[in-house]
């Protein structure tokens, strides 16, 4: 009998770091409007980490836009700026998910990179960069955002 309660005081707690693990890492999204402006609010949460915002450069011109009518092949590489913060007491890794859709559900670009946030860092930021013809740029309508959270 001994030994079965103490083969169960070594599992239990193994049992319990693994279900903290599991429970830790979760996929949150989030559909905005794709920002025209260059910045747009996300909100995406889990536990200590959050993704407060996004910040779009490398926007084409309108005349960019209009020369890629005659070369249907022109991309243009956007950065997508991700404004983040840990505040947690352990450092977390976040792989963020970009996709950019037409009106109609196409995806017209994506991309992913993952990052790690420092434990009490408010300000840090992920970059993903994304390649989109420069013709479909005026065809963007929302971008789906997703993001995996794990603890280091």
């Amino acid at each position: 009998m001994r030994r079965h309660i103490r083969s169960r005081a070594v599992l239990l707690p193994a049992g319990l770091l693994l279900a903290e693990i599991l429970s830790a890492q979760t996929r949150q999204a989030v559909t905005i409007s794709f920002p025209r402006g260059g910045r747009a609010s996300v909100g995406l949460t889990n536990g200590p980490m959050l993704i407060r915002s996004v910040e779009l450069k490398g926007r084409p011109s309108a005349r960019e836009i209009r020369r890629a009518r005659h070369d249907r092949d022109d991309k243009t590489t956007l950065r997508w700026i991700f404004r983040l913060s840990n505040a947690g007491r352990r450092d977390w890794h976040a792989r963020i998910r970009v996709r950019v859709l037409a009106p109609d559900g196409e995806v017209l670009a994506s991309n992913d990179r993952e990052g790690e946030v420092n434990a009490r860092d408010w300000h840090d930021h992920i970059t993903v960069w994304t390649r989109i013809r420069s013709i479909d740029y005026a065809r963007a309508d929302r971008v789906l955002i997703e993001a995996d959270f794990y603890p280091d």
